[in-house]
């Protein structure tokens, strides 16, 4: 007896010590830092030769040193009060992007950003976070269903309002991204796979038809095969097959009210060649910039088109264009490599999470990271519009560098405390 009261007392006063490794995952910064020291290494390359944009490169180094910094204290903010201050954030940002809108600064024909000195603040930046916060703890509250009309609706307003701002920028490349968080969000909180199909379907239909009517019709055969899955009632089956087949006639009326540099891009976009020192410059110079570097690449500040500018911004939205032409194939595969393990790493996060509020959060963040790989890396081998947004971690820009950083400093501090309930 007196010996199980013993071991009752040393049970009782040991501390357990919690690994490092179970409070840090090394695999993911090291690839964030991975990302950050290309991004690094290619801005100094796209800027180098040209003393204009050399101040750039130094600004990058500066952030960067102040987003390891922003990352630690985030890391070690209590974790409690991201849920607390998550509505009031989301407030703040829809201030603040109201506000740019006033007083902003307009850089290649975009409202984004309020001048603070030496840096550009970009609100819509901020509002990202703010929105995923905000929505998070929405869906995850306990009377909320994602698949109630009301409950819907609610988290419909949410990211209409600063996506109609960012839009007013005009900013469509971070406006789309807003509709992923979204979508990603309510598929992740349980929204039922038809009323998903309902959202998405009349999204493919009609922007297939921009191609041409071939591939809408095609798709309006899948849509017919899917409701026959789905076995609803014939008035719900007749109605949103009607608003797929509206879809078609929304896009070719929106197709004619767009200005005409607007439809100059979609022209561009189906047909690069078309105006190929116009519209079509910036994507034929970038494929032929990634295409150019083969397998191993040029070498550092040895691409023609990198170091001679043929592409305008390229230590932005064309960034992955310098880590093609330079470090070729290789280069770039690494790169993409890197952009895995970050995602697949942030996933493994929002499963291993018990609270619903930290696992939508990890995994809408999952949706901005996804979204704007896709779209960069895609504007520079010409699989997408060339509508510009960063390539995260890599691409200059402050905002977005810090950004990127909280987000992940963020997801760090759900994982040291992914066993908590609360």
């Amino acid at each position: 007896m007196a010996l199980f009261s013993q071991q009752i007392k040393l049970k009782s006063e040991d501390k357990v010590e919690i690994p490092i490794s179970e409070k840090f995952d090394f695999l993911l910064v090291f690839a964030a830092l991975g990302l950050i020291l290309i991004g690094i290494i290619s801005i100094y390359s796209a800027t180098v030769n040209f003393e204009s944009n050399q101040v750039n490169f130094q600004k990058q180094i500066i952030v960067t040193v102040a987003s390891l910094v922003v990352f630690l204290i985030v890391y070690f903010f209590p974790m409690k009060y991201f849920q607390l201050l998550s509505f009031p954030s989301y407030v703040l940002s829809i201030l603040f992007l109201v506000a740019v809108l006033v007083i902003g600064k307009t850089i290649s024909g975009s409202k984004s950003w309020i001048p603070l000195g030496f840096l550009d603040f970009q609100p819509s930046e901020v509002a990202k976070i703010a929105l995923v916060l905000a929505l998070a703890n929405y869906m995850s509250m306990r009377n909320v269903n994602i698949n109630s009309p009301r409950h819907f609706l609610i988290a419909v307003i949410m990211v209409i309002v600063p996506f109609v701002l960012i839009l007013k920028q005009p900013d469509l490349g971070t406006a789309l991204v807003f509709i992923s968080i979204f979508f990603v969000g309510i598929f992740w909180q349980g929204l039922s796979a038809f009323a998903m199909f309902v959202i998405v379907s009349p999204i493919i239909v009609g922007l297939s038809s921009i191609f041409s009517i071939i591939p809408a019709i095609i798709l309006l055969a899948f849509v017919i095969a899917a409701l026959y899955f789905f076995k609803r009632d014939f008035f719900v089956s007749t109605g949103v097959f009607i608003l797929n087949l509206s879809a078609i006639f929304f896009v070719d009326y929106a197709l004619r009210i767009l200005s005409p540099h607007q439809i100059k891009r979609i022209q561009t976009f189906l047909d690069p060649a078309s105006d190929p020192l116009g519209s079509g410059y910036n994507a034929i110079q970038a494929k032929v910039a990634v295409g150019s570097g083969g397998f191993f690449g040029k070498g550092f500040l040895s691409g023609s088109q990198t170091q001679l500018k043929f592409i305008p911004e390229q230590w932005t939205d064309f960034i992955f264009c310098v880590i093609g032409e330079e470090f070729g194939f290789i280069g770039a595969i690494f790169t993409l490599l890197l952009f895995m393990i970050l995602i697949f790493r942030m996933i493994r996060i929002a499963k291993l999470s018990k609270s619903d509020f930290r696992s939508n959060v990890t995994i809408m963040f999952i949706a901005i990271f996804m979204t704007h790989i896709f779209i960069n890396i895609g504007m520079s081998i010409g699989l997408v519009p060339v509508i510009g947004i960063p390539l995260p971690l890599v691409s200059y820009g402050g905002s977005a560098l810090l950004t990127n950083m909280i987000m992940i400093a963020t997801v760090m501090n759900f994982y040291k405390n992914r066993t908590s309930y609360s």
